[in-house]
C-alpha cells in the first residue's frame, strides 16, 4: 500500500513530454531526459528543448526515472536540489 503523500512520477509531465517528442519526431532512445536546478545555465541550443517545472526533487528523480524506463537516455549531470525535468534530443532528424 503506498502513501498518498509519497512522492511519484508525475503523469502529467510524462505524458507532455511523450507528446512533445511525437511531435518532433524520432525514436525515444534519440532523446535524453535530466533533471537540473532552478537557475541552471543548460544549455538553450539544444534540439526541441521542452523544461517541465516539478514539486520536488523527489518528484522529478521518479518522473525522470519513468522517462527511462520507456527508452529515453539519461542526462544526468544534476546540482543539489534539482526539481526541473528537460528533455531534448541531440539529432537533425527530430526538427
Amino acid at each position: 500500500m503506498t502513501n498518498q503523500h509519497e512522492p511519484r512520477a508525475n503523469k502529467d509531465v510524462v505524458n507532455k513530454a511523450l507528446r512533445h517528442i511525437n511531435h518532433h519526431g524520432g525514436e525515444y532512445a534519440d532523446w535524453y531526459v535530466g533533471i537540473e536546478d532552478a537557475g541552471s545555465d543548460r544549455n538553450q541550443d539544444e534540439k526541441c528543448l521542452a523544461r517541465h517545472h516539478l514539486a520536488s526533487e523527489a518528484e522529478a528523480k521518479l518522473t525522470m526515472s519513468r522517462l527511462l524506463e520507456l527508452g529515453l537516455q539519461a542526462d544526468d549531470e544534476y546540482g543539489a536540489e534539482p526539481t526541473i525535468l528537460f528533455v531534448y534530443t541531440r539529432r537533425q532528424a527530430a526538427e
